[in-house]
């Protein structure tokens, strides 16, 4: 039975199950990021905006986002059988039971508002297309402890509040039993159906989720970890080194490498240098170049790596200037009625020369404009 809460917010909602909006690419999964006032906002303008172009109902969910959500099941079901075997049954639990995964296990980047706008309307129109994980956390099966499925938990919280429908008061779950799983491999389940579900997963999204299973891997006592966690999560054991190593390194790097700042080698390198050295070299970052950061040794001891950074961007910045030099002025001689001056080197092609008196409060702009086409006195007249 449904309140009257949609006559007192003063809408009126319709199914949607026609609309065509494409949500084949959005992320589903665990996230400890809940609902706030931006999200519940964005979501109900959402479902008041498709009321015009609703459809007729249709029987199942567009194609599409049915075949994604499918392949997205199928890996789930097989992390889950990997990691629990066949335990686990799938049960109605009320929302109120449910509590969010902890945060040591679930350092994944956050789901933005759009793409979570974009699930609750799915989940709206077509109904909820793969169901959350949990495991009891006492015998009487009053408290469950999410293991995936923290963001469409927080979404049937806030379709709840906009609707009023009853049926956003429980959920479907995969369970686990009270005892069914040791808090390992509920971690590895954490981990591994993030790494599967998610859409786009970032540099710092992947860095966790190989720490992770590498850590459980080694914890369990297994043999060759580095090749079994690459086999796991569908990459080369080159890959999951790297991966490993980065997950070591602080956001803003993070941040630079994926923005194409700073390439994988020499993210790595920065890895394996102490937090306090990254923080360092991060504040003086306009100066990174791949170059710089791997001519600095790997084992270069920690209090040593930012004065060698330093002593090898004055290297770099002497062998750029001395690039960039055109010629030299070798002489200046005052005479009665002017200067005579004597240049070595030859003009760059293409252009002419003048020789010029700037006033000083234009000079600092204009060698900075034309820094590449100043003739520099020579190193006998400085």
């Amino acid at each position: 039975m449904s309140s009257n809460k949609n006559d007192m917010m003063g809408i009126s909602f319709v199914d949607l199950s026609g609309a065509t909006e494409d949500t084949s690419n959005m992320p589903v999964g665990v996230s400890n990021r809940f609902e706030d006032e931006e999200f519940k906002e964005m979501t109900r303008r959402r479902l008041m905006g498709q009321q015009a172009t609703s459809a007729p109902k249709e029987e199942t969910p567009a194609t599409a986002e049915a075949e994604e959500a499918s392949e997205t099941a199928a890996k789930t079901d097989k992390i889950l059988t990997e990691i629990a075997g066949s335990t686990g049954t799938y049960a109605i639990l009320p929302i109120a039971s449910l509590i969010p995964t902890p945060e040591a296990w679930n350092q994944f980047s956050a789901i933005s508002n759009e793409k979570k706008v974009l699930m609750a309307d799915s989940i709206y129109r077509n109904g909820l297309l793969q169901p959350i994980v949990v495991r009891a956390l006492d015998e009487e099966g009053t408290s469950y402890q999410i293991l995936a499925g923290n963001t469409r938990k927080s979404i049937y919280n806030v379709l709840y509040e906009l609707t009023g429908d009853e049926k956003y008061l429980s959920i479907e779950c995969k369970v686990y039993g009270f005892g069914q799983l040791t808090d390992d491999q509920a971690r590895e389940i954490a981990s591994d159906t993030n790494y599967v579900q998610r859409a786009n997963l970032t540099s710092r999204d992947k860095s966790f989720a190989v720490r992770t299973k590498l850590t459980i891997l080694k914890k369990r006592g297994e043999k060759q970890i580095l090749e079994k966690a690459a086999e796991q999560m569908g990459m080369k054991r080159t890959a999951a080194f790297s991966w490993n190593k980065m997950a070591s390194l602080i956001p803003p790097l993070f941040d630079m490498y994926d923005e194409g700042k700073l390439s994988l080698k020499a993210a790595t390198r920065i890895a394996g240098w102490s937090q306090e050295v990254q923080e360092e070299l991060y504040m003086e970052s306009e100066l990174f170049t791949n170059e710089i950061i791997m001519a600095i040794p790997a084992k270069t001891p920690s209090e040593l790596v930012v004065k060698k950074f330093h002593e090898i961007c004055s290297d770099s910045q002497k062998e750029q200037a001395e690039a960039r030099r055109i010629g030299s002025i070798a002489s200046v001689d005052e005479n009665e009625d002017g200067y005579t001056i004597r240049l070595s080197g030859k003009a760059p092609e293409a252009s002419q020369l003048v020789v010029m008196y700037i006033p000083n409060q234009k000079a600092s702009a204009f060698r900075n404009q034309y820094q590449e086409y100043i003739i520099e006195p020579s190193e006998q007249m400085l």
